[in-house]
């Protein structure tokens, strides 16, 4: 188990540092999946539900085609959770006043709230982690996660970040 006492200096980082950090992103995977599955579960959905509910709470310019860079799922795939999703009232599809070849996906009321629900805990969590960490490791943290994602994540998020 990782020593989670030691600060190290970036300069001097060695195998053993960045496979604590790795094992630290495990954990934290972990326990936020384990926080999302049971109400999932509840609702009937899955984590691809769960990241097209959540995806589209904070983008207004999510597209299908964004989506499918995303989730790296096929059409066929995503087209049956957006149409469980739109039968169940939690999204609307909009043609992209934009791009009017492209649909963007929109929360519904109902789907407000069930994303709420659906994060709130992970929310409060994320807010004490933060609280208790102080702002430079805020900026910081949030580097890291920046310069962890791929390319594509990149491009799609530069609108928000």
């Amino acid at each position: 188990m990782a020593n989670l006492n030691n600060i190290f200096n970036p300069l001097f980082l060695k195998d053993k540092e960045l496979k604590i950090a790795f094992e630290l992103l495990f954990f934290v995977i972990k326990d936020f999946d384990k926080n999302i599955s049971s109400l999932l579960k509840k609702f009937g959905y899955n984590k691809t539900h769960f990241a097209v509910i959540f995806l589209a709470s904070n983008n207004n310019y999510l597209t299908i085609k964004d989506l499918l860079v995303i989730l790296d799922i096929k059409k066929q795939s995503l087209a049956k959770v957006l149409n469980k999703l739109k039968n169940n009232d939690l999204i609307v599809l909009k043609q992209s006043k934009k791009d009017k070849r492209n649909k963007n996906i929109y929360l519904t009321k109902k789907g407000i709230k069930i994303e709420k629900k659906l994060t709130e805990k992970q929310m409060n969590n994320i807010a004490n982690a933060y609280k208790n960490a102080g702002t430079d490791s805020i900026n910081s943290f949030k580097k890291i996660l920046i310069n962890l994602i791929s390319k594509n994540s990149k491009t799609i998020l530069k609108k928000k970040i």
